[in-house]
């Protein structure tokens, strides 16, 4: 998933740059390159020639070297845009794999309560709704299509651009691909119904500010989500808490997130509003802890319309182990105490490249951080996490979402399901060779990253005026 923005600053980009609702990516708009030439008739001084500029609907008209009392200038030709083709044939469903997860592995029976799962859309059996998160470039229904391509049962998504505070509303035309999109097979669609579908909110919301008006900035942002997700007929709605900045106490910060969360509900019908735990405790973030959770549903007014999605990196950087069965189940028996199993939503599935406790955000792939397969296949086996959205959002090669490079994350998806159906006794002998099967697989999807010289090397100042090294991810949320 891309690097993650600061909850704390509230500070629109210096130029916002608004995306069609066509055309929505998570790529930066580039900026386009000046094609005009400064042509003109010498007349035989030094006075400067005359220039016709060129126009964005005429780029091919020249800029005439006669005189237009002699010569007719010739007629601009229209232009005509061209149709895009859908869906696109990349990501076309003729091309689409067999969905993973079958045969379908068989949970075993619990008596702790259940999750907080909308209401399935079928009465038949299927596999964990295990996705990733994926690319809305060329619109929205373009993130069902790419989620198709990996052969994923769930997904994530953004709503718009996540580094800009606004983007122009989505057409009707996009509204309706992703609707048809999200039916059944049987009725023409993809299969993704609402309960395999968990979007991501905009990095930029802090609605633990106490600044009334960056709050109001940041709620407008929060709102406009959830209104679009309304929109495409999505149910489950994410987002980080936010921070204090170090402004107010805690306690006044959950107040302030319940206030945006019980006017939000009033503003937009249907969408649930999901809180997703974070990696820094002992921060100005809020929701590093299950008691910061349970203190900000229970300001909720509406609770039926309220759940938490844990990420498995921010649970083990903030103190809650997930390496073993025992440690695995101490834990999640903490979350139903403290929070209770009816709110759990979604899942975001992301090893660590930090310890334990080491309350740093860094993403690592399944298996191959401080987690480690053991703790995963915990998590794949466990009747808790069936129904909700399980999300991939581990790292990949660099701009892979932006390209379509989906590589790592379908095969992670299958890694997953593989290590499900491996009973206890064969796990044992088994877990050491695909770990190192799967570390081969990884390095040559995405290499790891040279790590330059050794010790004995002298180090490289940094340039004057520039920071040493780039700030941890996890530290960026408390700015």
């Amino acid at each position: 998933m891309p690097p993650r923005r600061s909850t704390g600053s509230t500070s629109a980009p210096k130029r916002e740059r608004s995306t069609s609702s066509s055309s929505l990516s998570d790529i930066p708009a580039t900026k386009p390159k000046s094609t005009s030439k400064a042509k003109g008739k010498s007349n035989g001084d030094d006075s400067k020639v005359s220039v016709k500029p060129r126009t964005a609907l005429a780029d091919d008209a020249k800029a005439g070297d006669d005189d237009p009392a002699e010569v007719e200038p010739p007629k601009k030709k229209a232009r005509v845009a061209k149709a895009k083709v859908w869906p696109p044939p990349e990501l076309s469903p003729d091309i689409h794999p067999p969905r993973n997860g079958y045969p379908i592995f068989k949970l075993p029976t619990t008596t702790s309560a259940k999750n907080g799962a909308l209401p399935p859309s079928t009465k038949e059996d299927r596999p964990m709704l295990l996705g990733a998160h994926v690319s809305i470039a060329g619109g929205p229904a373009g993130a069902l299509l790419r989620a198709g391509v990996a052969g994923a049962n769930g997904l994530a998504l953004f709503m718009k651009s996540q580094r800009q505070w606004k983007s122009n509303p989505f057409e009707p035309e996009a509204i309706e691909k992703f609707r048809n999109l999200m039916k059944s097979k049987e009725d023409g669609g993809l299969g993704y119904p609402p309960e395999s579908i968990l979007v991501h909110g905009s990095y930029l919301i802090n609605l633990g500010n106490p600044d009334e008006a960056k709050w109001n900035n940041s709620y407008e942002c929060f709102k406009d989500d959830i209104y679009r997700c309304h929109q495409l007929g999505i149910k489950l709605y994410n987002w980080h808490p936010g921070s204090t900045v170090g402004a107010c106490t805690k306690e006044e910060s959950f107040a302030l997130i319940a206030k945006a969360i019980n006017r939000v509900h009033k503003e937009v019908p249907e969408v649930i509003t999901v809180i997703e735990n974070m990696a820094n405790a002992g921060s100005n973030i809020v929701g590093t802890a299950f008691s910061e959770l349970a203190a900000i549903i229970a300001l909720v007014e509406d609770k039926s319309r309220v759940r938490v999605c844990l990420d498995t990196c921010h649970l083990f950087a903030a103190g809650s182990d997930l390496r073993t069965p025992e440690a695995y189940a101490d834990t999640m028996k903490r979350f139903d105490e403290e929070v209770g199993n009816g709110y759990l939503g979604g899942m975001h599935l992301n090893d660590s490249k930090a310890d334990l406790a080491g309350n740093k955000d860094l993403h690592e792939n399944i298996g191959l951080g401080k987690i480690g397969l053991t703790g995963f296949r915990c998590i794949m086996r466990d009747p808790l996490m069936s129904g909700i959205p399980l999300v991939l959002e581990t790292p990949a090669p660099e701009k892979a979402l932006e390209v379509g490079d989906l590589a790592i994350w379908m095969r992670e998806i299958k890694l997953l399901y593989e290590i499900q159906g491996i009973d206890d006794e064969q796990w044992e002998v088994k877990k050491d060779e695909i770990e190192a099967r799967w570390r081969q697989e990884r390095d040559s999807i995405n290499p790891p990253k040279d790590k330059g010289p050794g010790p004995k090397a002298k180090a490289k100042s940094a340039p004057k005026g520039k920071k040493k090294a780039k700030k941890d991810e996890s530290d960026e949320d408390d700015e």
